[in-house]
């Protein structure tokens, strides 16, 4: 996968907003995915590291168990965002199996779960001393434009 850069940056903008879990900040900084291209691409790659991430933490692809606990830790601990354990279950099971999103949630929902579970997941999970989720993230998009 080719990453564009203008959309990583609106990216990375929005996703800081998510990580801090600043719900105002959160909704200005989406106003800047309203064409359906800038959407798309940026769901594209939320998705892919939602994906990695996911499979990092899991150790490889996750069982649906897994993908089921990381669902209720997600939306348990994005309450600020109103993401619930059903639908983060079910953004992570189309990812995890690259099934299209949208016959899973609508459009404008699956954009904002997109920003809460991979903020989430990105910023959770256990670091070495002195890397930032951002330095995760740098790391997750290196693979994911290895692996084409």
């Amino acid at each position: 996968m080719k990453i564009d850069e203008r959309v990583e940056q609106l990216v990375r903008d929005t996703l800081h907003w998510a990580v801090k879990r600043q719900p105002v900040e959160f909704d200005e900084a989406l106003k800047a995915f309203s064409d359906r291209s800038t959407r798309q691409s940026a769901l594209e790659l939320l998705a892919a590291v939602a994906a990695f991430v996911s499979a990092d933490i899991c150790q490889g692809k996750p069982t649906p168990e897994q993908i089921r606990q990381l669902a209720e830790e997600v939306a348990e601990a994005e309450v600020w965002s109103s993401a619930t354990s059903p639908e983060v279950e079910a953004f992570l099971n189309a990812v995890v199996t690259g099934r299209p999103l949208s016959g899973v949630l609508p459009a404008g929902s699956a954009v904002v779960l997109a920003f809460v579970v991979a903020a989430n997941l990105l910023s959770s999970r256990p670091k070495n001393e002195g890397e930032w989720w951002f330095n995760y993230l740098d790391k997750v998009e290196a693979a994911i434009e290895a692996a084409g």
